[in-house]
């Protein structure tokens, strides 16, 4: 039950992913930034999901207050 809620959760933040990381690209980010933010974003998403299945709810906030700044990060360096 938790696997699925921690899926679903993934589910609702990648459109967000997928538009930073376009924007930053459009924008002409150096590709280094954009590949650091982006692959920081998708392990501490692989994080959250374990975090989340095991209940552990601080952390778990941590780490997705993390991925929401990789988020943010993308579209402030292609700002």
């Amino acid at each position: 039950k938790r696997a699925h809620w921690a899926q679903l959760n993934t589910f609702e933040s990648i459109p967000g992913f997928m538009a930073a990381v376009i924007i930053a690209h459009l924008a002409q980010t150096p590709q280094g930034q954009v590949d650091a933010l982006a692959l920081t974003y998708i392990g501490l998403r692989l994080v959250y999901g374990v975090l989340y299945i095991k209940d552990l709810a601080v952390l778990r906030s941590l780490v997705w207050g993390g991925s929401l700044a990789c988020i943010v990060g993308l579209f402030v360096v292609a700002a």
